[in-house]
């Protein structure tokens, strides 16, 4: 069996439901997989991302756009904070 990231399918989908379900994982694993032959393993905050596609929740789109807004937000300057100044000599 193949390395998923992702939970299980719940119960009760129905065939097409499920055929989607694990194409859509299917396709997050791997690109995480690529993702990570350079470079680490994708943030907890973006696997949830990733899961609520696989889950039929978000469009990989959506899943773009949040990850774009998280990672602005995280990286974003802080107020206040210009270049470092050297010290006097």
């Amino acid at each position: 069996m193949s390395k998923t990231f992702f939970a299980p399918a719940p119960a009760g989908l129905i065939a097409e439901e499920l055929a989607a379900r694990q194409q859509r994982e299917h396709d997050s694993n791997n690109a995480i997989a690529t993702m990570m032959s350079n470079g680490p393993a994708p943030s907890p905050e973006a696997l949830a991302l990733m899961q609520r596609h696989v889950d039929g929740e978000l469009t990989i789109e959506q899943v773009i756009e949040l990850t774009d807004e998280m990672l602005r937000a995280r990286y974003a300057a802080k107020p206040g904070a210009g270049t470092p100044t050297s010290p006097a000599q």
